[in-house]
């Protein structure tokens, strides 16, 4: 039976949005996992694996776009005590090729630092995101229609 994968999109009017892996449990739709990199442009970021997340509970403001199927094999529900955790270890397929896409490092340059001035590209969430899905979209896990989606999610 395939999975459902969704887009988790934390919009922000200042800042770019926060987007995120959002997979439900087949026992309870609105409880699932998140997989995202965490941090920000200044210090970097970090994969991170947000274990039996209540998305209706969470009070964030959100969207939530469907990316498109991989097959239930490729997900495990790890459910443990039912309780919410965060953890960096891979259980799953899906989470083994998230730890395979590096997690962007820091990309902001001080205006205090030294050197010549050029031009950088920030990188962020939504960066890391991008090649993790277009990672899964080059191993045969995922439909290529996921990339246009992202291409066209909200970005703020």
């Amino acid at each position: 039976m395939p999975r459902n994968i969704h887009l988790l999109v934390y919009n922000s009017p200042i800042f770019p949005a926060h987007w995120a892996l959002w997979i439900p449990s087949t026992a309870k739709p609105d409880v699932g996992k998140i997989i995202n990199a965490e941090g920000d442009a200044a210090n970097g970021f970090e994969i991170a694996f947000e274990r039996n997340f209540d998305l209706a509970a969470s009070g964030r403001r959100h969207q939530v776009i469907l990316l498109g199927q991989v097959l239930d094999e490729h997900v495990v529900d790890v459910e443990g005590d039912g309780s919410q955790s965060t953890d960096t270890t891979a259980r799953d397929y899906m989470e083994q090729v998230a730890l395979s896409v590096p997690a962007p490092g820091p990309s902001l340059i001080s205006v205090s630092s030294q050197g010549p001035r050029q031009r950088v590209a920030i990188q962020n969430c939504q960066t890391w995101l991008r090649e993790f899905v277009a990672a899964l979209v080059q191993k045969g896990a995922m439909d290529q229609s996921a990339l246009q989606i992202l291409d066209g999610a909200p970005k703020n």
